[in-house]
């Protein structure tokens, strides 16, 4: 008898864990630095309130050849603007976003982003190093 209540409970062991396993996509939050240049932080942005897809969140769309943010691989296409320096950009629209990045100073550019970030289920912590 004991040995049926030792397989009862490993079998609702592993439905737990495939149920954990179910969540497949992250989101990280993390403050980057850019330089700004004339040029200006050296990615273009899409979405954002009112775009031709809804309202959407603010995200890289791409990363210019040559600019800093290229060459630091601080951002990458895909990630959420959450703020720029200090000014919080959820709600703007992309017109919108890109004044507040075209009235701020050249220099360093305090950036939060959001990364997504898909995890398949052979993926591992030591896979990744």
């Amino acid at each position: 008898m004991p040995d049926l209540n030792s397989s009862t409970d490993s079998t609702n062991s592993a439905s737990v864990a495939s149920d954990v396993s179910g969540d497949s996509t992250e989101a990280t939050v993390h403050t980057v630095t850019l330089e700004k240049t004339s040029a200006g932080l050296g990615f273009s942005l899409e979405g954002g309130k009112g775009s031709l897809l809804g309202d959407k969140p603010l995200t890289v769309n791409r990363i210019f050849k040559g600019a800093a943010s290229e060459q630091s691989e601080t951002i990458q296409p895909g990630d959420e603007i959450l703020h720029l320096a200090g000014t919080a950009v959820q709600g703007l629209t992309r017109f919108e976003a890109w004044n507040v990045i075209k009235t701020l100073p050249d220099g360093p550019v305090t950036i939060v982003i959001r990364r997504r970030s898909v995890q398949s289920s052979g993926t591992t912590a030591a896979g990744d190093s």
